[in-house]
């Protein structure tokens, strides 16, 4: 008989957090942090419309309200396409990663505690939490990462057996268990984009050539994920059609 899977639970902070961080790691200064946070829970918000003239409208009134903040300045050529365009990419980005999830963010500040950035958040719901992001991973820690890599590379390729098993038996999944995997699994997608950053970050770095070769096997292990990930994902919607 095929064991059901235990998944954890994932708030709408935790599901954003992921979304974001890859957006902020290794920018140093903190203000620009803080304006990368700001913009990426305008365009999770915008996201949420599934109508695409409505995201379109969004877009250009956040555009407006950014003239409106600085009167009398005119922006450089190329500003407002290459504006849009980025926030465009990072609405999209969004409804990629998550599709389903229709929680607006009333609020994310990003603040300095003692030793990472604090994600303020509350959502539309009235959750509020506060979640430690880490903006600067030191590249002692790929050992680490390699171990955490290797679990997740591990897992997924076993749940996909699973989940091609569970998908052949009525029943097999309900809708609240269907539901807290596609969000596992979704936040899954969403932190492989960041682990991708630090290793791409933590090769350029690297003077030898043999760290640097480890590096690339691991980023090759990312995208053997990401395809596990996203064959989970479609058998999960395809259950729940």
């Amino acid at each position: 008989m095929t064991k059901r899977p235990e998944m954890p639970q994932y708030t709408i902070a935790s599901c954003f957090s992921t979304y974001l961080l890859p957006h902020i790691l290794f920018v140093d200064d903190l203000a620009e942090r803080q304006k990368v946070a700001m913009i990426c829970c305008l365009a999770w918000n915008i996201g949420v419309f599934h109508d695409p003239q409505e995201r379109e409208q969004h877009i250009e009134m956040v555009w407006q309200t950014t003239e409106a903040d600085n009167p009398g300045v005119t922006p450089p050529a190329g500003m407002e396409e290459g504006f849009k365009d980025d926030l465009r990419y990072l609405v999209a980005q969004k409804r990629d990663l998550f599709p389903r999830i229709l929680t607006g963010i009333t609020k994310a500040d990003l603040t300095r505690g003692k030793n990472n950035d604090i994600l303020k958040m509350v959502t539309t719901g009235g959750g509020r939490d506060d979640i430690p992001l880490v903006t600067h991973p030191d590249a002692q820690g790929l050992p680490l990462l390699m171990d955490v890599l290797k679990g997740i590379q591990r897992d997924t390729a076993t749940q996909v057996g699973q989940m091609e098993q569970l998908s052949q038996i009525s029943g097999g999944l309900d809708d609240i268990m269907r539901t807290k995997m596609e969000r596992a699994y979704s936040v899954q997608r969403a932190s492989l984009l960041g682990y991708q950053r630090i290793l791409r970050r933590w090769r350029d770095i690297q003077p030898g050539l043999s760290v640097k070769r480890i590096i690339d096997y691991w980023l090759e292990v990312l995208e053997e994920i990401e395809r596990n990930t996203k064959g989970i994902l479609v058998l999960l919607t395809q259950d729940a059609a």
